[in-house]
């Protein structure tokens, strides 16, 4: 499959200063990350709060420049494009912020909101603009005659669709989703969730979906990358990714998942400083499995397809499968007695 948009060695840190302004250090919020996302293709970027996937979506489109690396998107390096041709290239890609409160303009009704873009990109005759409005809002699922409405009349989930209809009023190629439904009420992330399914299909858009909900990825993904700490620790097709990971950061995420059917050590500690990262594997100071090496070299991707940075791939132990939930007798039970039971003694488990 010919790549849409291509990432080579992606760097960014933010600058962090002390309280008389000087440079006290940096965020490593991006290190050395290199992706491809092929035409057509859903591309879900997963972990935890902080490490680093708004960064780097953001760095796909250039809405932030990139301390090093490249940035392709159909052939062309969005860094070193001028002010005019990155304007024009800025109509095949388009973004989905996360909270729908926050990504209208309360000032706009609908219909100028929706057809900004097709204002900027001259996609239609001002005298079509309605009647191309109508029909993106149709096509997202709302009726045309809202359109004269102001966003606050309108619901959260409402008002995401409304976004999601002017992200599609340039007609993209490329469209990255923020957390597109994590701001919605359960009831109305999965109607969102279907939609964006349909519109993916239908329309041949390529996707890259920044999440940490595993149920959305495994809904829509194709391909899947884990980040941990600003860098890539594993990537692959969404179900060899999803059903058997190589990375324990990985497995933890996963095992975290109601239902996912297998369990595996938990993430012990906190986060490390982006500021200050630890040396060789980022995730080995919460790792339960990591050995001398991972403390001295920073592991590399393995080859495609299915990639992963892990000083121990083909060594850790099988995952367990997640055990049989407790009849209710039996749950009351265990909680009886762990509740007569004295505290924890060092190095002994809670019954």
């Amino acid at each position: 499959m010919t790549a849409l948009l291509e990432l080579d060695g992606l760097v960014k840190r933010f600058p962090v200063r002390d309280a008389l302004g000087r440079r006290a250090g940096a965020v490593h919020a991006v290190d050395g990350v290199s992706l491809s996302v092929a035409q057509g293709e859903v591309l879900a970027i997963v972990g935890e709060s902080g490490c680093g996937k708004s960064t780097l979506g953001r760095l796909m489109l250039n809405l932030i420049t990139p301390d090093a690396g490249s940035v392709r998107f159909g052939g062309d390096d969005l860094v070193k494009l001028s002010p005019a041709a990155l304007r024009a290239k800025r109509r095949d890609m388009q973004l989905i912020l996360q909270d729908p409160f926050a990504s209208l303009d309360p000032r706009m009704t609908v219909e100028q909101a929706v057809a900004e873009p097709l204002r900027l990109h001259r996609i239609v005759p001002r005298d079509q603009e309605r009647a191309e409005v109508a029909g993106l809002l149709s096509r997202v699922g709302l009726r045309p005659e809202l359109a004269r409405r102001w966003p606050h009349e309108f619901s959260g989930g409402q008002r995401q669709r409304v976004a999601i209809a002017r992200a599609l009023a340039s007609r993209p190629k490329l469209i990255v989703g923020d957390e597109p439904v994590s701001a919605l009420d359960v009831s109305v992330q999965a109607q969102v969730v279907n939609l964006l399914g349909d519109l993916i299909r239908d329309l041949g858009l390529t996707f890259v979906l920044i999440s940490h909900d595993l149920g959305v990825v495994r809904h829509v993904a194709d391909r899947v990358a884990v980040m941990y700490l600003g860098r890539i620790v594993e990537e692959g097709p969404a179900e060899a990714v999803l059903s058997a990971p190589r990375h324990p950061y990985t497995r933890a995420l996963l095992a975290a998942v109601p239902g996912h059917g297998t369990k595996a050590p938990p993430i012990d500690g906190d986060v490390p400083s982006p500021i200050a990262p630890p040396p060789g594997c980022r995730f080995h100071t919460r790792c339960p499995f990591a050995e001398a090496a991972c403390r001295e070299a920073a592991p590399a991707l393995t080859a495609p397809p299915h990639r992963v940075a892990c000083h121990l791939d083909g060594r850790l132990p099988p995952a367990a499968p997640r055990a049989e939930r407790l009849a209710g007798g039996e749950r009351l039970k265990r909680l009886q007695s762990f509740f007569r039971a004295p505290g924890p003694q060092p190095g002994v488990p809670r019954p």
